[in-house]
């Protein structure tokens, strides 16, 4: 199979968002590796295991969810001559209206002449976790005040 050929791991990258927000599966092909050890983790869902089995889960996110807008931001970037690792936070859109803060792992490695994803990893922003619980976390703090009792 004859790839576009991404020069850099951020090429690949914005070729990866873009092709969500258009959902254009073909597009979203051309950024994952042939290779069946790629690894696809939604927020929220179990591990994807293999090129088919990734790229049908966006085929299902295409048909069952909104159409999705991201901005990324804070990106961490490291890695090898031939594999990246960017660490990113992403602003999700629906709308134009601001849904969730999610937090990625994406890992490129250059293969065929080009960059092409491995794995993609979203979470929730685990901030917006420990809000929803920060009075449980605070009756916890106040009980640290209370000295062990040591027999």
């Amino acid at each position: 199979m004859s790839h576009k050929k991404f020069n850099t791991p951020e090429e690949a990258e914005i070729a990866f968002y873009e092709a969500i927000e258009r959902r254009d599966i073909d597009a979203l092909g051309q950024v994952w590796s042939d290779d069946e050890n790629i690894v696809c983790i939604h927020p929220g869902s179990d591990r994807i295991e293999g090129r088919k089995p990734v790229l049908d889960s966006f085929i299902e996110l295409f048909m069952e969810s909104p159409k999705l807008s991201f901005s990324l931001m804070d990106s961490l970037q490291t890695g090898t001559d031939n594999l990246a690792i960017h660490l990113i936070r992403e602003h999700v859109e629906v709308g134009g209206e601001f849904m969730s803060s999610v937090v990625s792992t994406n890992i490129y490695q250059f293969e065929d002449g080009g960059w092409r994803m491995l794995l993609h990893h979203a979470s929730p922003e685990p901030d917006s976790l420990l809000d929803d619980d920060m009075d449980e976390f605070e009756e916890y703090e106040g009980m640290l005040d209370t000295p062990p009792v040591l027999h």
